[in-house]
């Protein structure tokens, strides 16, 4: 008991010096913590907070030398992807073509010298794709992309990759501003050295070089339950209330449920939307002003768009930090939205955002080879055919001695059988 009596108030004594202390910080270093496009509103306005362009924007930046060496490029200080973005946005009369290719090359249209990549974390229109440099392309075929190469050359072309069925396309535009992009990157970059390959006839990163990756902690903020109710349950007459000793439930005439967590999970069924498109295009401009209205400002600030299952109509949005992805904030991600029965709508999210970066004291954690990773998942029975991704990303613990506190430890996540798994944990139980 007595520990606790100090623990405590040291604490929240060390989350008031810190959120005063690092108020500065989090102005001029948004890269943790992306607000450097947010304008300031209410919780009433969340639009206005991030724009469609942020949630849809790449989350991560390949450097291909002169030598064709390549490095995936982070910065402390400020969001790549944004900054390469405002580059980007006054590219001018974009004129289209299909370049011929196939599995074969494919790898080497994606590793041409002396450019830079943008990669998403999965396929998107190239309509979406548009809203990242201010609707430049909105006119162009609808295609659907994974990656954006920019040769720093004085050809004015970039280029537009489909991973899943090895489509090359060229967009010439007046100008590339290859002078302003290359600013960005090389200035306080950090670089990791990595090669574009094919696992199971799909492209991905081969870090081959061991390396380190620092921890973060993070004071959280949990969102009231009343909050969601107000905001989703207000213009209800009738609403009933059912408490269980893991979760409380709302329900409403309007067929209407939502359900609270003990643990901070919660859940929102809807199976009166309105019109729901499945269309790809105008099912993530729908999930975009659906995920706008409900969350709060902290929780939007952050988040980044994921995957997208046509199968199913599902759309998964995860917090990043530095261009890396968080795992097991929540079993979905930050927040997902699907389509049920193609009628009804179902979202899954956390009252629990992240606010403000703490230092841990910990030392960078140092990670294996993707080589070294994959024998070690062979020697433990795994099924090299099975595996379709695999991603660096950042593990967010909760911590034993505080609810306001938890940690990022950076890991490997390997998507295996469909479903994205921490590499640790299927060492230690194995295949299933």
């Amino acid at each position: 008991m007595k520990i606790k009596y100090f623990i405590l108030p040291a604490l929240l004594t060390i989350a008031v010096v810190v959120s005063f202390a690092l108020s500065a910080s989090i102005l001029i270093n948004p890269a943790h913590y992306d607000r450097s496009s947010q304008k300031v509103s209410t919780q009433s306005s969340q639009i206005d907070v991030k724009p469609m362009s942020t949630i849809y924007s790449p989350t991560q930046v390949i450097r291909t030398k002169d030598s064709g060496k390549q490095y995936v490029l982070t910065n402390q200080s400020v969001n790549l992807t944004t900054e390469i973005g405002q580059q980007m946005n006054n590219y001018k009369d974009p004129k289209f073509t299909e370049v011929k290719s196939n599995e074969e090359n494919y790898l080497k249209y994606l590793n041409t010298d002396d450019s830079v990549m943008l990669n998403y974390p999965d396929a998107l229109n190239l309509k979406i794709v548009s809203q990242y440099i201010s609707k430049s392309f909105k006119s162009l075929p609808n295609v659907s992309i994974n990656r954006i190469v920019i040769p720093f050359d004085d050809s004015n072309d970039i280029y537009l990759f489909a991973d899943h069925n090895y489509k090359v396309y060229k967009i010439h535009v007046s100008d590339t501003n290859v002078k302003g992009i290359q600013k960005v990157i090389e200035d306080n970059v950090r670089a990791i050295p990595v090669k574009m390959k094919m696992i199971n006839h799909t492209p991905f990163i081969d870090f081959y070089k061991s390396f380190t990756m620092p921890q973060y902690g993070y004071l959280i903020n949990r969102t009231s339950q009343n909050y969601y109710v107000t905001r989703l349950l207000s213009d209800s007459q009738d609403i009933s209330v059912k408490r269980h000793r893991s979760s409380t439930v709302y329900n409403d005439e309007n067929s209407r449920q939502l359900s609270f967590s003990n643990d901070g999970e919660v859940n929102y069924y809807d199976s009166h939307p309105g019109n729901i498109s499945t269309n790809m295009t105008q099912f993530l401009k729908d999930s975009y002003q659906n995920i706008s209205q409900l969350l709060v400002s902290d929780t939007l600030a952050n988040i980044r768009f994921f995957d997208y299952d046509s199968k199913n109509s599902k759309v998964v949005y995860r917090n990043y930090v530095e261009g890396f992805p968080i795992f097991d904030q929540t079993p979905y991600g930050a927040i997902e939205m699907r389509l049920v029965d193609n009628t009804s709508l179902k979202y899954n999210f956390s009252l629990n955002t992240l606010q403000i970066p703490v230092p841990t004291g910990r030392k960078d954690t140092k990670l294996i080879t993707t080589d070294e990773l994959l024998n070690n998942l062979r020697n433990h029975g795994y099924s090299a055919n099975k595996i379709t991704d695999i991603e660096l990303a950042y593990q967010w613990s909760n911590t034993k001695s505080s609810d306001i506190l938890i940690t990022l430890q950076p890991t490997w996540f390997v998507k295996y059988n469909g479903k994205y798994m921490n590499y640790t944990q299927m060492l230690s139980r194995g295949p299933q």
